[in-house]
């Protein structure tokens, strides 16, 4: 592993690599997640939760799949709507139900009752939740319960984050979810494969150090190694209208390796951003800690993204 360098040059500064970097990391996390399924972590401490809405408006009910630190994971379903009397199969799937794409998991048979409905828990082990998160890293995926004319189908969404305030350097962007490609301007980004607010692990926001982006965290960072942004409050929006602030606890700079990201297991906010306008330049790294977080309203947690190429 110490050999896979985490290296994202590309997040913030001109370097075309930057889908070799994204390799990088995933190769790393694929590493990772062996070594973790062999750890002894509290099999309680939830890594990740997805909830799915199966039908029309949740018309055949709800499923939780909740991932846990130590690699295996929980799906609870409470359905109705379905045929009585009936063996359903469970599925993982990459795409969208209306664009169903590549297996990821068969997961077991729930079996219906005579009023149609379905309400139990079962444990997914380790080896199915790795095929879930390498799908999850990768993209979207669904549950889909059942075949053919009883198929019932639902996308397993998690709260990400959208949007990023520190009021102190006037920086208020939007977040979107980090490409394959060169970083756009004007957004901010989230890392994909690693934690997203209130996820142990680290969340990684980054942006460009330009003008309307990251460009003050750059340069407060260049004055007295960036003194007067510790204790500064940082705002993340997630998805699910949730507000988590955060206190600025460190300022690394000249970083040339965060390889360290994927070892991290409380919760930190990480930004990140460029030191300069090309790969040779180090890089800068911003961690925060989370203080609190509050409800918002939908508009809030939403704004809308007018990424730029640049």
């Amino acid at each position: 592993l110490a050999m896979l360098a985490l290296r994202i040059g590309a997040a913030c500064a001109d370097d075309h690599r930057w889908p070799y970097m994204r390799r990088l990391i995933s190769i790393s996390l694929a590493v990772m997640l062996v070594m973790s399924l062999a750890a002894t972590a509290d099999a309680a401490t939830v890594k990740r939760t997805w909830n799915a809405r199966l039908g029309t408006a949740a018309a055949n009910g709800t499923a939780v799949l909740q991932a846990y630190v130590e690699g295996t994971g929980k799906l609870a379903m409470a359905l109705k709507g379905l045929r009585a009397n009936t063996s359903y199969n469970l599925e993982i799937r990459s795409g969208s139900c209306t664009n169903l794409g590549t297996l990821r998991a068969t997961l077991f048979a729930v079996p219906v009752s005579a009023t149609g409905t379905v309400d139990t828990y079962r444990n997914v082990p380790g080896t199915k939740m790795a095929a879930i998160w390498k799908a999850a890293r990768a993209g979207a995926i669904v549950l889909r319960i059942g075949t053919g004319a009883l198929a019932k189908c639902g996308t397993l969404a998690f709260a990400v984050a959208t949007r990023v305030v520190i009021s102190k350097l006037s920086i208020d962007l939007a977040i979107i979810r980090g490409p394959s490609g060169y970083p756009p301007c004007n957004v901010a980004m989230y890392m994909p494969e690693l934690a997203q607010p209130r996820e142990p692990g680290v969340t990684m926001v980054y942006s460009h150090a330009r003008t309307g982006m990251f460009l003050p965290l750059l340069t407060r960072s260049k004055s007295n190694n960036g003194a007067s942004l510790l204790g500064m409050p940082v705002k993340v929006y997630t998805s699910d209208r949730r507000l988590s602030t955060y206190k600025i606890i460190e300022v690394r700079r000249h970083v040339r390796s965060i390889q360290s990201a994927l070892t991290v297991t409380g919760e930190r906010l990480w930004l990140y951003t460029s030191e300069g306008p090309t790969a040779a330049y180090p890089k800068l790294v911003v961690v925060a800690k989370r203080v609190s977080t509050t409800t918002t309203t939908d508009a809030a947690s939403h704004p809308r993204a007018r990424p730029v190429s640049c």
